[in-house]
């Protein structure tokens, strides 16, 4: 005999074998029973319409020599306890079981008979009705196909020939029926839907079931005197309904009934043919009250449809039937949960019980107590569809209690998804966001490849119109979402306020919180007392458990005035420590995340938030590589004591942030601090306040002993001893990897520029690859050898001089002539130059040989500001020089916003673009560019095949509607005005009957009303107008960027193309995109 007690069956059965547990003898006990009449003869079979999949089918009716009297399903029975001794034993009557109970009729001609192979498996005296005085004993016999009910256990030993409470006996093929005895069918046993037990004490049992002809929800309940002979008709009952299960499966779904849910599914966006499963359960609800066997109806239960979406699990009630048609879905709403609100999985070893337990954030948990025979399969269909939406998942947020033969059952495949490269992430955003009801398409990000600890994760700003930060629960579907996702590198909340998440707490359910590693083994960290907001748990989640997450950004934020006030259960004072040092240091310090590079730039720390920096800086399993902390508020003893705890990390530490902070620091001190670090590639150092003395901010002792990749001292004040301990470290070959320098509003002069630039020298007339930031600084006064190096081309490859004031116009100009005949600057940054007046004639002359005769530059910004209190533009003569361009070869990218070109300006961009092969970005916004140039630039494009990004003027046409507005609505106020009001006052006084005045002031108001209409008018055909040049520009540019992506395919393989170069056309109409 197989493990489950039933012979040989399915595999799928025998994984479920807990649910059958036969109290009943062996085969051989079983079968030495016979009848008492072998020579009976068989009836022929007769023919009934059962209901089938689909409507109903003709199956054959279980026959015997013993009848049962049912009811008949046309015509009331006059008594129910009518005498039957008038009929013929051998009289046919047809059967049904229209209800749960039956009574005998002396007027139907219907009946039902056992098949003589029919065996009792089990048969006891039970207690049935409610109350103390409906109560009535009555006996029930369990056969292998059926369950019957006698009213006394004589009639039942009567109808087959033994006592019914032995197992195994055959039915007797002698038993009449003119006895009068009553009998009734309760169910079929494949048509049992589930067997559970009921009442306070476990005494009760409740057999739910369909009804055999129209298939609609029925139920009875057998009260026993005991658990014990409870429990054993529970086991007979589920044994009996599981081994014929294999033989007879239960009645099939009509084909109406499954439409209607798959509408319902669908009404809800929650349908998918491959996700899309139905079962019959038994929903149990306790109402208030003394749950008793005095007050049963206290309890009671329905029977619904559990349907399993994409991303819900729907319980819709059954419709009540009591024709022959099918059941259908109740038109009551039905109740939907995320699956990823899914909190416990309970199953019971005893009975047919189950439940779901959902709980939204911050919510109570929602238990669904239900019952059915199909308990193990929906078990395993809920798992399923919680591991498809979160399948890298290892430890579920979720209690599991089933019982040991379940737990290690093969989990059913996976349907795999197309295209998902993310490891599902976008699937359980959108299982997140569903379970939370929010709206997936509002949440932003990208996904860059290009960066440093790479591929990282950059969360955008939400979609939705006028809302820059995202709510609580948008928050905790992202961190929710990303939490065991090991795509990425480095996450990045750059710019965006986790404030909301930071003040909210969960006090209804912890199951969300990290307590173990990855591994499974418990976790007992040092965290501060009481409960922890969401943000804690969220970030040390995602710390924890993201296995190849090495960095994240966390840069602006937690604003500083939300520190200040909180709606927490604990109030927030100034010893409240911030949330994301709180939830990621106490990892740090044990060695528990691989997290090493971490960005807490602008978030506001105090003496709380020491500690912690403080504690995991000094300990050697943090292995921080990277720590930036600017703008954080830190004084000098605060950022003392942290340099001396980092000082364990001088092999791992890589990269080094503390700028605008408010302390002064001691040159000697802060050299001393760094100087520990030899493995420092990236030190920012800008905005700090040094104490007075001759020493320099960085010694060359202390450059040299590092190999810096970026060095930031912009806005610190450097005296001559550090501009020459820079210079000493720029001709050394300690700096070779150094390209990013930044000095910007550093005081230095063009003295100091140009020692610079000759130390970075190191082959004539080659550009060293470094991007030196000179911008702010005196460049004007004692410029000679400045503008010798620019002229000589010791000079690096990109330079920015952004904001640099020339108080006379010569200056400026000798600095235009050196970059003319310049050869090793390819990008240029002289954006908000000042001048004192407008470019002059000869201004603009140098700027068009500069445009004509420069062949090295290939990106230039000479983009104009303004500002409120100043504004710095090159005027008019920057417009006679943009003609120049014609002629240029080399410059690809030309940013020319803020300069107020006008409609001159433009028509002089539209002659470049007709005749320039070179150019390919064009930044031209904010120069009051209206209609008729931009329409002249647009003609232009028509020959021009090499561009690939020009603005759509968006910021030029909202303000060209604005002026026209004003100048269209401003009303016209007559020479006269003052004297035609003083004379019109008196006379609407005192001449009321006055019609020709009258019609005067209504001819008034409808010429107004004609004014407004016209300028509506006006103003929606200029409308018109720039959104059709705006189509225009959309199509020139994609025609010109499908032709670069065919031209680079034709480089790479001639004749035929490449998905880089799809991918590079699809990059590039990003751009134009914006």
């Amino acid at each position: 005999m197989s493990r489950n007690g039933y012979g040989h069956g399915s595999a799928r059965r025998k994984s479920f074998a807990f649910f059958v547990r036969p109290t009943f003898s062996s085969e051989s006990e079983t079968t030495q029973w016979t009848t008492t009449d072998d020579s009976t003869p068989t009836k022929p079979r007769p023919k009934s319409l059962f209901v089938g999949s689909g409507g109903f089918a003709e199956t054959p009716t279980v026959v015997s020599s013993r009848k049962v009297l049912t009811k008949g399903p046309s015509q009331r029975p006059k008594s129910v306890f009518g005498s039957l001794k008038n009929r013929e034993p051998s009289s046919p009557i047809v059967t049904s079981s229209a209800s749960s109970s039956f009574g005998d009729s002396s007027t139907s001609d219907n009946y039902h008979t056992l098949p003589v192979s029919a065996v009792v498996m089990h048969a006891g005296e039970v207690v049935t009705g409610s109350g103390l005085l409906r109560k009535k004993k009555e006996y029930m016999v369990l056969t292998n196909q059926e369950l019957l009910k006698y009213k006394s256990e004589a009639k039942a030993h009567e109808a087959f020939g033994v006592g019914g409470r032995h197992p195994g006996v055959r039915a007797s093929s002698v038993a009449s029926i003119g006895d009068g005895s009553g009998h009734t069918l309760i169910t079929l046993i494949h048509h049992v839907i589930s067997v559970t037990y009921a009442g306070p004490d476990h005494d009760c049992v409740q057999v739910d079931y369909l009804d055999g002809l129209s298939g609609s929800p029925s139920s009875t309940t057998l009260t026993l005197t005991c658990r014990a002979d409870a429990q054993v008709w529970v086991d007979r009952l589920r044994s009996v309904a599981a081994q014929v299960r294999l033989s007879s499966p239960p009645p099939a779904y009509p084909d109406s009934t499954v439409e209607q849910i798959a509408r319902r599914l669908e009404a809800e966006k929650d349908y998918s043919p491959m996700h899309f499963q139905i079962f019959r359960v038994v929903q149990k609800t306790g109402r208030s009250g003394n749950r008793s066997t005095e007050d049963l109806q206290k309890m009671y239960s329905a029977m619904c449809y559990l349907a399993i979406g994409i991303h819900k699990v729907h319980v819709l009630p059954m419709r009540l039937t009591t024709n022959k048609g099918a059941p259908s879905v109740a038109p009551t709403p039905s109740s939907s949960f995320g699956i990823l609100n899914l909190a416990g999985l309970w199953i019971s070893s005893d009975d047919d019980s189950f439940s779901l337990t959902f709980r939204s954030p911050c919510r109570y948990a929602h238990k669904l107590g239900l019952g059915s025979a199909d308990a193990p399969d929906i078990i395993q269909a809920v798992r399923q569809a919680v591991e498809y939406l979160r399948p890298l998942w290892q430890i579920p947020p979720f209690s599991i209690d089933l019982p040991e033969s379940m737990k290690d059952e093969p989990w059913p495949d996976i349907p795999p998804t197309p295209g998902d490269d993310l490891n599902g992430f976008d699937r359980t955003l959108a299982a997140y966001c569903t379970a939370y009801g929010l709206d997936a398409s509002h949440i932003m990000y990208t996904v860059s490849t290009t960066v440093e600890d790479a591929p990282q994760f950059q969360l955008l700003p939400p979609a939705r119109f006028g809302r820059r930060q995202y709510t609580d629960l948008e928050l905790l579907a992202i961190l929710r979402t990303l939490r065991w996702n090991d795509t990425f590198c480095s996450i990045s909340f750059s710019g965006l306020s986790l404030d909301s998440l930071a003040h909210v707490y969960d006090r209804y359910g912890s199951e969300y919180e990290p307590r173990c590693e990855r591994s499974g083994r418990k976790i007992n960290l040092k965290t501060s007392e009481g409960p922890k907001p969401l943000l804690v748990h969220e970030l040390r989640a995602l710390a924890l458990y993201c296995g190849k997450l090495r960095r994240m950004d966390f840069w602006d934020c937690i604003p500083k005035k939300a520190r200040s006030g909180s709606t927490s259960p604990i109030e927030a004072g100034p010893d409240t420590a911030c949330p994301i040092v709180e939830a990621i240091m106490p990892l740090c310090r044990r060695g528990l995340t691989n997290v090493d590079w971490l960005i807490f730039n602008g978030i506001e720390l105090g003496e709380a938030d020491l500690d912690w920096l403080v504690d995991a800086a000094a300990s050697r399993l943090a292995h921080f590589r990277g720590i930036e902390l600017s703008r954080c508020g830190l004084t000098e003893r605060m950022l003392t004591l942290f340099l001396n705890a980092l000082s364990v990390h001088e092999n791992t530490l890589e990269s080094l942030d503390i700028c605008g902070n408010p302390c002064r620091m001691n040159a000697a001190s802060l050299n001393n601090a760094v100087t520990y670090f030899p493995f420092l590639r990236k030190l920012n150092l800008s905005r700090l306040l040094r104490s007075s003395g001759d020493d320099a901010v960085l010694t060359a002792e202390t450059l040299h002993r590092w190999r810096l990749e970026e060095l930031d001292l912009s806005e610190t004040r450097l005296n001559t001893e550090t501009v020459e301990a820079i210079a000493t470290y720029l001709a050394s070959p300690q700096s070779d990897a150094l390209y990013n320098l930044a000095l910007s509003q550093c005081g230095l002069t063009a003295r100091d520029v140009a020692l610079l630039m000759h130390s970075m020298e190191r082959t004539p007339d080659k550009a060293r690859n470094l991007h030196l930031h000179i911008g702010q600084n005196s460049l004007a006064a004692d410029a000679a050898d400045f503008i010798d190096c620019i002229a000589t081309g010791k000079t690096p490859s990109h330079l920015t001089m952004k904001g640099v004031d020339y108080p006379k116009e010569e200056p400026f100009q000798e600095f235009i002539r050196a970059l003319t005949i310049n050869k090793t600057i390819t990008y240029l940054d002289i954006s908000k130059i000042s001048l004192p007046y407008q470019a002059g004639d000869k201004t603009s002359a140098l700027l068009g040989e500069l445009f004509a005769k420069n062949t090295t530059l290939k990106d230039l910004d000479i983009s104009g500001e303004q500002a409120i209190l100043e504004s710095a533009s090159l005027g008019g003569g920057l417009r006679k020089a943009l003609g120049r361009l014609v002629e240029n070869t080399s410059l690809e990218i030309l940013r020319i916003e803020l300069q107020s070109l006008g409609t001159p300006g433009a028509m002089a961009l539209a002659s470049v673009l007709s005749k320039n092969t070179t150019l390919r970005e064009l930044h031209c916004e904010k120069n009051d560019v209206h209609l008729q140039g931009f329409t002249a630039m647009i003609d232009a494009l028509e020959d021009n095949h090499s561009i690939l990004y020009v603005p759509r003027m968006d910021h030029d046409r909202v303000e060209q509607m604005r002026l026209l507005k004003e100048k269209l609505c401003q009303p016209a106020i007559p020479d006269n005005w003052d004297h035609h009001r003083h004379l019109e006052k008196p006379e609407k006084k005192s001449s009321f009957r006055n019609k020709s005045s009258k019609n005067k002031k209504v001819a008034f108001t409808e010429g107004d009303a004609l004014m407004e209409a016209g300028v509506d008018q006006n103003l929606m055909l200029l409308e018109e107008k720039w959104d059709s040049e705006a189509v225009r520009l959309q199509k020139y540019l994609r025609r010109n960027q499908q032709i670069l992506a065919q031209e680079r395919s034709r480089q790479r393989r001639p004749g035929v193309g490449s998905a880089s170069s799809i991918g590079s056309m699809g990059l590039m109409w990003g751009v134009d995109a914006r």
